[in-house]
């Protein structure tokens, strides 16, 4: 699971050496800049448009190049970059055929269409996107793999309007935590936040439920981290009071340390005040009487 820094650096560490690198500065891991959709002429990143034709022609262009590192690689990488190009290329057209007026018509077209639950195909999707990335990755394509893993948000997003629920959200948390990375604007970011939040909303109850607090790595918990980190830099205290009070009422063991960590940074990357303010205050009410480092 990725967290992210308040400066918006997005690592591989677990929550409890995150402290340790926000007080150092120094990142706990590194995530390739190179963005995964490019706006203009100034290659500029931005969010990826939850439509499954942009999906199917991204893929169109990541699966060409990762085949050609496929072509022309020694090593023997299973499987095929095609086969699993053709079974997302299937599936998107399943799911753009069974497309309907609501969220139930879609979930029954795609039954009658697939036999299978909405819920069963996001998690094929996710698992043909992450196993696309996997190859990617040992092809030495890196900014290939991360901009294949990036789609699981578009991906989910779309399925979830039309019904889906998602009980395996690991590769959904780590895709938005690395578009977090690459977003700098804060309006960009407050977009970003409104897909945490679909994303939150669409994970199944079960799972919410059974989130272990004590594992740094549960996707719940870091989900919540995240987003209260990209409220935070979308400079928006609606977003920063609804981020915080949630944070406050599910993860309470945690809320003390993300405060005070947030407070601290405050001054380092002189956020404004009205931002300062709402910090501040939920500083006061979960760390009254620690003292800030």
């Amino acid at each position: 699971m990725r967290l992210l820094y308040f400066s918006g650096m997005a690592v591989g560490v677990r929550l409890q050496r995150l402290a340790a690198h926000l007080r150092s500065g120094t990142p706990g891991g590194s995530v390739d800049p190179t963005p995964v959709f490019s706006c203009c002429q100034d290659d500029q990143p931005m969010l990826p448009k939850i439509d499954l034709s942009d999906i199917a022609d991204e893929l169109t262009r990541l699966g060409d190049e990762i085949q050609r590192a496929y072509d022309d690689s020694a090593q023997t990488v299973e499987p095929a970059p095609q086969v699993l190009l053709s079974g997302l290329a299937q599936l998107l057209d399943t799911v753009r055929a069974s497309d309907a007026e609501s969220p139930g018509a879609s979930t029954q077209a795609l039954r009658a269409a697939t036999g299978a639950e909405p819920d069963a195909l996001l998690d094929h999707g996710l698992g043909l996107l992450h196993q696309l990335s996997d190859v990617a990755r040992r092809l030495n394509q890196e900014s290939q793999a991360q901009a294949v893993e990036v789609l699981a948000v578009p991906f989910a997003c779309w399925m979830l309007r039309r019904g889906g629920e998602l009980q395996h959200p690991e590769e959904v948390v780590n895709a938005l935590a690395t578009l977090a990375n690459r977003l700098r604007q804060p309006d960009e970011l407050a977009e970003l936040y409104g897909l945490m939040e679909e994303i939150a909303e669409g994970i199944g109850a079960d799972r919410i439920q059974g989130m272990d607090p004590t594992d740094p790595t549960d996707p719940w918990l870091v989900l919540l981290i995240n987003r209260g980190i990209v409220a935070t830099r979308s400079h928006q205290p609606a977003l920063m009071e609804a981020a915080f009070k949630t944070i406050g009422e599910q993860l309470p063991d945690h809320a003390p340390y993300f405060f005070r960590e947030g407070m601290g940074q405050m001054e380092a990357l002189d956020y404004p005040p009205h931002v300062r303010e709402v910090m501040q205050r939920y500083f006061d009410q979960w760390c009254s009487g620690q003292r800030l480092h």
